[in-house]
């Protein structure tokens, strides 16, 4: 491993612990602010719909600046916002610290995986990317439990404040990182390359449909497993250590996987484990079964992910960044999707029913992955593959 990476990770493990800590502080968020967990769910989709509109320019738009200077800046915005949320005393002022915390995390992410890329020796970009994913889940494994610890015994306050004390960290650590080429220079139709191949597209619908599945669990993880398996606010930092712990060693095997067999077939099988496990939610009657259950979903869905983001990046190497970004952005429209939807099959049918709905958008992002993969490999065997379209198992041209 690269030990510059190291540093890339610092800021990663803090816009990933804000990406994900209102799974487990949703109920201190509610009663702080005097909601419903509904609506202080619906937090998370503010931010997602924030990143979704802006995170696919924001490359473009600062494109002049060395990748280093971005994560820097979008690091002390980040800083700001999260302080903003904890100190927040109603739901408006709340929401509008997430747009804030959102318009920072789309910045950096994709300049992160841009220098993984930048720093990895050929072949090992899998491997580079699955580390990525592994901060992120460290993240959660360590970084998320304490705050929602904090958030049972300060309430959401006490958990942001935490949080944005991570964002410092981070942005320390990234004066520890030698500057980095800066983008390839490129034309704004180019930047905008990307946005116009097929491939690009269907591949972000899969982004957009795993983390519809994926939010829609993560961000209501507290009622669901509380109604399902009777368990206390004590148990969910614990699941949620489970969750993040599988989910390091599922990103660090699969980027070996990835280099190996080529990201489509690790995706689809990703995507076939998701649609098997997110069901069990529902059936999960005590604390050792969703233990397992959390376990083996966690598995599937770290798997997929850095495989999907690997062949996004191939897609566009000249500037890895766009596409990354673009990628990211539906996801994040995923994740405000799922969000919504999940909010709504609380309030209306109960937490148990969320798993089945999200389901679906597993089993239709299986189908989605699976035929552009299948299609990509025939044009590939018949000599069709266009200029800079790679297929599974490929490198790009």
């Amino acid at each position: 491993m690269n030990w510059r990476l190291v540093f890339v990770l610092f800021a990663v493990y803090a816009v990933g612990t804000n990406a994900l800590i209102m799974a487990g502080i949703v109920p201190a968020i509610a009663t702080g602010l005097n909601t419903t967990e509904a609506i202080a769910g619906l937090g998370l989709t503010v931010f997602a719909l924030t990143y979704a509109a802006i995170g696919p320019f924001l490359p473009i738009m600062l494109s002049r600046f060395g990748r280093r200077t971005i994560m820097a800046g979008g690091l002390l915005l980040f800083v700001g916002g999260t302080v903003l949320s904890g100190l927040a005393q109603d739901v408006g002022t709340f929401m509008l610290s997430r747009v804030i915390v959102a318009v920072a995390a789309a910045a950096i992410p994709p300049q992160a995986a841009a220098i993984a890329i930048a720093i990895s020796p050929p072949g090992r970009e899998g491997r580079a990317l699955g580390l990525l994913t592994a901060g992120i889940l460290l993240s959660i494994a360590t970084g998320v439990p304490i705050g929602s610890l904090l958030g049972l015994w300060l309430g959401y306050s006490g958990a942001f404040l935490f949080l944005a004390s991570l964002g410092i960290v981070g942005l320390i650590g990234l004066f520890f990182i030698p500057p980095t080429p800066k983008p390839v220079k490129a034309t704004v139709a180019e930047q905008f390359a990307p946005f116009r191949r097929p491939a690009v597209l269907v591949l972000g619908l899969c982004a957009l449909l795993f983390a519809w599945c994926q939010y829609s669990i993560t961000t209501f993880f507290a009622p669901l497993l509380k109604e399902s398996a009777g368990i206390s606010d004590i148990d969910i930092p614990i699941l949620l250590v489970m969750y993040g712990l599988a989910g390091v060693v599922a990103a660090a095997f699969g980027g070996r996987l990835i280099d190996r067999f080529g990201g489509y077939p690790v995706a689809i099988g990703g995507f076939v484990a998701i649609t098997v496990t997110t069901p069990l939610f529902s059936v999960a009657s005590s604390f050792v079964i969703a233990a397992i259950v959390v376990v083996a979903w966690s598995l599937a869905q770290n798997v997929t992910f850095p495989a999907a983001q690997v062949e996004m990046g191939r897609l566009h190497p000249p500037n890895a960044a766009t596409a990354f970004a673009l990628f990211a952005a539906l996801v994040q429209a995923g994740g405000a999707i799922g969000t919504a939807v999940s909010a709504g099959v609380l309030e209306a049918l109960g937490a148990r029913w969320i798993p089945p709905v999200a389901a679906i958008a597993s089993v239709v992002g299986t189908v989605v992955i699976s035929v552009l993969a299948h299609r990509l490999r025939r044009r590939a065997t018949g000599g069709e593959t266009s200029v800079g379209e790679p297929v599974a198992g490929l490198p790009a041209s």
